[in-house]
Formats: structure tokens, C-alpha cells, sequence
């Protein structure tokens, strides 16, 4: 095991932020007290920033972008008047969606990249697959998924995948009659309720409860579903699957397979200024996320699997051999 000295910054600092308490009536202090040391340990702005406005949402607080920045900034002038950390104020740089750039990097593959065009390149045929058959694709055996019907609930279900005889009727109450349509937890989970130091209380939808960081969510709200699509299949991720939202978005599923929450938060941060630069919803990139399961109904629309490829590979869809 390597010393804290091999760490790099974001590691010793997220290690930091645990030991400090997030919870209404503290949370001024606690972001001061996490800026000081992020300035301190030279941790980028953005990757503070971020993770600071995420803890502060998760302990039920309100997020003032400006209010936060400022206290960036007293945190780092503060660290830079001590001589023995000298250097220029880093400034503080936000990823944002730029439509004139998404829409160029959708433009570099063909407009016959469409929805009829992904369901046919999908490895696995999505005409018939299950919710249940779904999730096992995606989900090594052994592995348990909390599946709702509420977005707000602690899960309706917990699905197991402990059998190697995939039961494909094990979700079918949650196929049709749920107006908001039915989602599940990206990442599998042990079932078992824990405290959540955040947002005070059990739960086992938390990140305590989660088991393997295995994935990450991708979606876009802000452009047209074929544009996104479009980028999609440019993505140099493993996209394990493409679901419709039941609405005018679509949900993708690529693997991420980190050894630990702080492991999954710096590929993410990594991967995420160019994510968000071409539309990918920032609130979406969390280890702790609701996705769409597909072959479920909201109310009439139904989630439909457009592409699954639970082998898949990095490398874009667009450049990859299509099905045999």
C-alpha cells in the first residue's frame, strides 16, 4: 500500500473532506475549511468546486454558484500570502455545453447515424430483451440492483442476478402502469440500509451501499436525441447500452470499472470538460445515479433498448464492426 505521499492531490483531499462535517448549519464551514486544502494541496478549481456544490446539494443545501466562488478564491489568496506556497491564483474554469461544438462533432459521422441505424448495429438484437434480461446483460452474476418506480424512494426492488437462468419475467410489474416511468441504480448495491453521513438517515441507495463502481451514466437534455446519438457513437468508452428516456432524450451505459469512489471521481472528472462541452449532462456524471430501464413504460412511451453490448469495448461505436 502506497503512503499518502504517492497520492495524488484530489486522493489526499477527497480523504480530507470525509473527516469534516456536511450538514445544514455547518456547511459554510465545512466548504471554507475543504477549500483551504484543496488550495493548499493544489487541487484544480474545478474538481473543488464541483465536488464541494455535490456535497452541499447532497446535505439538502442550496447551491450559490457565486457565494462558492468567492469562497474558492479567499481560500486560495489566503493559502498563496503564506510564502511557503507561492504561485498565481488558479483561475476557476467551468465545463459548459457548447451547441456550435456539439453540433460539429456530431457532423463528422454520417446523418444515416440514426435511431434505426443503432438498433441495427446493436451486437445483441433489442427487439425482445426484458427488464430482467436487461440487467443481466449488463450486470456480472451476483451482483444487486435497486429498481424504482419512484425517483425518490429507496427502490421498489432489489433485483438479484443469482441465478444463471435469467428469469425473464422477474420485473414484470414494473413493465407498464407507472406514469413517470421506472429507473435503476447504475451501480449495483449490497441491499442493506446504511447511514448517510450527508444527508443524515439510512439508506441504501447511498454510496455506502454500493458494491462496484462500475459505471457511468450519459445523457443529454439540451440537443436533439440524433444529435446526441451522434456523439454518442464517437464516445471512447465502452457503451454497454443506449436506452430511450420514454421521452426526447436517450441514456447510455458505459463502463468505468474504478476500484473506489474516489477511483471513479477522477476517470469521470478526467473525461468530464469534454463530456459536458458537447452536452452531456453534468448532474448525470455521479457514481450515485438513476438511469432508465429499458423495456419499462412511462405511462404510454416506452423506454426502448435501442443498443446493447455487454462486451463491449473502448473504442467508438461508429469505427467498431457491426454485427456478424
Amino acid at each position: 500500500m502506497g503512503s499518502t505521499l504517492t497520492k495524488r492531490p484530489e486522493q489526499t483531499w477527497l480523504g480530507y473532506l470525509s473527516q469534516l462535517v456536511w450538514e445544514k448549519g455547518n456547511l459554510d464551514v465545512a466548504t471554507y475549511d475543504a477549500f483551504l486544502r484543496a488550495a493548499s494541496l493544489g487541487v484544480p478549481a474545478s474538481i473543488a468546486i464541483e465536488e464541494i456544490a455535490d456535497r452541499i446539494r447532497a446535505a439538502g443545501g442550496h447551491v450559490r454558484p457565486n457565494k462558492i466562488q468567492s469562497q474558492w478564491r479567499r481560500a486560495q489568496m489566503h493559502v498563496r500570502a503564506d510564502p511557503s506556497s507561492p504561485g498565481p491564483i488558479v483561475p476557476i474554469e467551468r465545463p459548459a455545453f457548447d451547441p456550435d461544438y456539439a453540433k460539429q462533432i456530431a457532423e463528422r459521422v454520417s446523418a444515416s447515424v440514426d435511431l434505426k441505424w443503432i438498433r441495427k448495429r446493436s451486437p445483441i438484437s433489442p427487439g425482445w430483451v426484458t427488464p430482467a434480461e436487461y440487467l443481466s446483460a449488463i450486470f456480472p452474476h451476483g451482483d444487486q440492483v435497486l429498481v424504482f418506480s419512484h425517483y425518490l424512494s429507496q427502490g421498489e426492488a432489489l433485483w438479484q442476478n443469482w441465478s444463471l437462468k435469467v428469469d425473464r419475467d422477474a420485473l414484470k410489474s414494473f413493465v407498464s402502469g407507472h406514469k413517470e416511468g421506472v429507473w435503476f441504480l447504475s451501480n449495483p448495491v449490497d441491499g442493506q440500509y446504511h447511514d448517510n453521513p450527508r444527508q443524515g438517515g439510512q439508506s441504501r441507495r447511498s454510496q455506502e451501499s454500493i458494491t462496484a463502481f462500475r459505471h457511468v451514466v450519459l445523457e443529454s437534455d439540451c440537443q436533439p436525441a440524433e444529435r446526441w446519438l451522434r456523439i454518442l457513437v464517437q464516445i471512447k468508452l465502452p457503451i454497454l447500452s443506449i436506452v430511450s428516456s420514454g421521452g426526447k432524450s436517450l441514456h447510455a451505459l458505459a463502463r468505468i470499472n474504478a476500484g473506489s469512489k474516489d477511483e471513479w471521481d477522477q476517470k469521470v472528472r478526467r473525461l468530464m470538460p469534454w463530456l459536458v462541452k458537447v452536452g452531456a449532462d453534468r448532474g448525470a456524471l455521479t457514481a450515485v445515479r438513476l438511469t432508465r430501464l429499458a423495456g419499462c413504460c412511462r405511462g404510454d412511451s416506452l423506454q426502448q433498448l435501442l443498443y446493447l453490448d455487454p462486451r463491449a469495448v473502448s473504442g467508438p461505436i461508429w469505427k467498431a464492426e457491426g454485427p456478424q
